[in-house]
């Protein structure tokens, strides 16, 4: 009887270790299948925040140079700098193409939420700056920019109905001929109206905003490029 019960005792053992082995495998060969999913996911992020870096690169030189159209106007309306009646026009259509702004890409992030894939992200930091970026930062943003858009929206209004100005705008910073002006009629009663003169100033005061909060998240997206460079590498 005792043998009976030791060999029967040993098959059951090695049957059941077996068991715990195959388990073992099997939730080791998943595990790396999903860690294989994330890392693929954290490098398709990283290629989309290159992406939205070069997208804010473009942004901040042409809010840059809508800024210093709003300098030029802003000198000739204050100090009486000398502008041709083409030149303010140029520059006029140069502060209302301020109204062009950033649009981030979310879709990894989200894709990252809904499969789970970001509780297997193994740096704290990364979730943490992940989360931050895309329901604080990003969201922020969007508030923001609409409010610019709401104000350069009412501005280029403003442009066709007083100058019955009809341009064309570039918005890759690096081609030549940035704006084009095809038509306007002066008008040098509003230029010089206190209700001109008070947008110009609220213009320069947006794109500054605009300018500092662009540069902000450049700086974030190339933190959180290098946790998600690290995390893959681990």
């Amino acid at each position: 009887m005792k043998k009976y019960f030791l060999k029967y005792g040993f098959e059951f053992i090695v049957i059941f270790l077996g068991i715990l082995i195959s388990l073992y495998f099997e939730q080791s060969r998943q595990d790396s299948k999903e860690n294989d999913r994330k890392n693929n996911s954290i490098e398709q992020l990283i290629k989309v925040i290159d992406q939205d870096i070069k997208q804010i690169d473009n942004f901040i030189k042409l809010q840059q140079m809508s800024l210093e159209s709003s300098d030029k106007l802003y000198g000739n309306l204050r100090y009486d700098e000398k502008l041709s009646d083409d030149k303010i026009m140029y520059n006029i259509s140069s502060v209302g193409r301020a109204l062009k702004s950033f649009f981030p890409q979310e879709g990894i992030f989200n894709q990252l939420i809904s499969s789970d894939l970001i509780k297997r992200i193994n740096s704290e930091t990364l979730k943490n700056r992940l989360f931050k970026l895309f329901n604080e930062d990003l969201r922020r943003h969007d508030v923001h920019t609409k409010e610019y858009d709401n104000f350069f929206l009412q501005f280029n209004y403003k442009l066709s109905v007083k100058f019955f100005l009809e341009h064309n705008w570039k918005t890759d910073a690096t081609d030549v001929n940035q704006i084009e002006i095809l038509r306007y009629r002066f008008n040098e009663s509003y230029y010089n109206s206190d209700e001109f003169f008070g947008n110009l100033i609220e213009a320069r005061k947006n794109i500054s905003a605009y300018l500092t909060e662009l540069k902000q998240l450049k700086t974030k997206y190339s933190d959180l490029k290098s946790l998600c460079i690290d995390e893959v590498n681990k």
